[in-house]
């Protein structure tokens, strides 16, 4: 597909976005819980510090069962399907209204950062209590 073709493509249902960034917001944090909860334990009980990825997960597993990296899971599941629709539907809506009010795509860029900045703390208030 031609960029100029998607850049084209109908996205005023926010619904969509809503949609899109839940799923995208999921499907992140299953991939990456493993590895954080091995990366959190290397850093708080790992006296040495010498222990690398693979050795930390197999005493993880080996010790605590097949499950323990994922354990936990479900509450990150919980808090990152409705913080990433909330980011990408507010960004996609600040990002339409701050540009209807510009005549010039000059300020675009500090338009779709400022959306991006509102939209992360929308994000993070709602997400951080469930990463605590």
């Amino acid at each position: 597909m031609n960029p100029d073709d998607y850049e084209t493509l109908p996205t005023d249902d926010i619904a969509t976005h809503m949609t899109a960034g839940a799923i995208a917001g999921v499907m992140e944090h299953c991939v990456m819980y493993p590895l954080d909860s091995v990366k959190t334990r290397m850093q708080s009980l790992t006296a040495s510090g010498s222990e690398g990825i693979g050795e930390t997960f197999l005493r993880m597993v080996r010790h605590e069962g097949l499950l323990r990296p994922v354990r936990g899971m479900s509450a990150m599941i919980v808090g990152a399907g409705p913080s990433h629709a909330l980011y990408f539907s507010s960004y996609e809506y600040l990002k339409n209204t701050f540009t209807k009010y510009t005549n010039s795509a000059r300020y675009h860029t500090l338009i779709y950062g400022a959306s991006g900045c509102i939209s992360t703390l929308i994000h993070d208030g709602f997400m951080n209590p469930a990463e605590g």
